[in-house]
């Protein structure tokens, strides 16, 4: 790191289709960032863990490989996560850009679920989760998961089948603590906007003229992060998963 500040981006490495920040990076920055894809707390896919304590953790990872980040990047559901982030890392103000953020919805736990369980089987019964504790909703999704593996793999053994979910059950907690209105609202620095939608919180809004499609791959997406990131250069870093 040399002293220098590195840029957070914060993705969804398991995203399909993938949406990454690799397209609209400007051009030098791209090989100077620190990558944090939130599905990889530590236990995530074991039990829900509040977006204070998914903050702590990934700010103390921060910390620890240098001096605090010029910027943090962010989207979608991962916007609560970030600005939590912003507010663990003290010290300097640390400015947060995100690109369409979703507000909290508390129907996204179940349409999550009834996608991952109907992807593997069609026909299987999805449980309703919706208005349940969290840590109850994520272990009647998860038994309907491991359930909906083991009739699609029957004879497989115990600790694969739980391997196999793993990436599933993550995203179902963490999708369960976003959905929760946070005590404390997001507050971006800067919100980029694809076409036809709003942004009611606070933060500088760029509408950026493109459909959701492409906000990560418009040229004119990249060249306003570029004046957004125009402050410094910076040293490339990584966080091991």
């Amino acid at each position: 790191m040399q002293g220098r500040p590195p840029l957070v981006i914060m993705e969804f490495g398991n995203e399909v289709p993938r949406r990454t920040f690799d397209g609209i990076l400007p051009d030098g920055w791209q090989e100077r960032t620190l990558r944090i894809d939130p599905l990889h707390h530590p236990g995530l896919a074991d039990g829900v863990v509040g977006t204070a304590e998914q903050a702590a953790y990934w700010a103390g990872r921060i910390t620890a490989a240098g001096p605090p980040p010029a910027a943090v990047l962010a989207y979608c559901s991962a916007v609560g996560l970030a600005s939590a982030l912003v507010e663990a890392l003290h010290g300097p103000d640390v400015p947060l850009i995100v690109l369409d953020p979703a507000p909290a919805d508390p129907e996204a736990p179940q349409e999550l679920l009834e996608e991952l369980v109907q992807a593997m089987d069609e026909s299987a019964e999805v449980p309703a989760i919706t208005g349940l504790p969290a840590g109850e909703a994520l272990a009647l999704g998860s038994s309907s998961l491991l359930s909906v593996v083991v009739a699609c793999s029957p004879g497989l053994d115990e600790d694969i089948l739980v391997e196999l979910t793993g990436g599933q059950r993550a995203w179902l907690s963490f999708t369960l603590t976003a959905a929760e209105p946070a005590q404390t609202p997001p507050a971006p620095a800067h919100v980029l906007l694809s076409e036809g939608l709003d942004w009611p919180g606070p933060g500088q809004v760029h509408r950026v003229g493109v459909t959701a499609e492409e906000l990560f791959s418009a040229p004119a997406v990249k060249e306003l992060l570029t004046g957004l990131l125009a402050t410094g250069r910076k040293e490339e870093a990584c966080l091991p998963s």
